[in-house]
């Protein structure tokens, strides 16, 4: 797995990944963390994990503090 920093929305995040990504596809997995509040300890769902689709790709994705893993499926 890569891991590399990516600013987004004023905030750096360390995105870990086994395949390529295109930065369309991180901005907008990491907008719909965001809308969700996916980064924020407490509202955060059970085990930081979201599956999220963008067009017609699907993601599992886990989140902990600002670091990212996405895996495409």
């Amino acid at each position: 797995m890569e891991s590399m920093p990516f600013l987004h929305a004023n905030q750096v995040f360390t995105i870990v990944f086994e395949q390529d990504l295109a930065f369309t596809e991180v901005r907008a997995i990491l907008d719909y963390l965001l809308d969700r509040n996916a980064f924020d300890q407490e509202v955060q769902n059970d085990e930081g994990y979201y599956a999220i689709d963008v067009g017609t790709e699907a993601f599992q994705v886990w989140v902990s503090e600002l670091d990212v893993v996405i895996e495409r499926q």
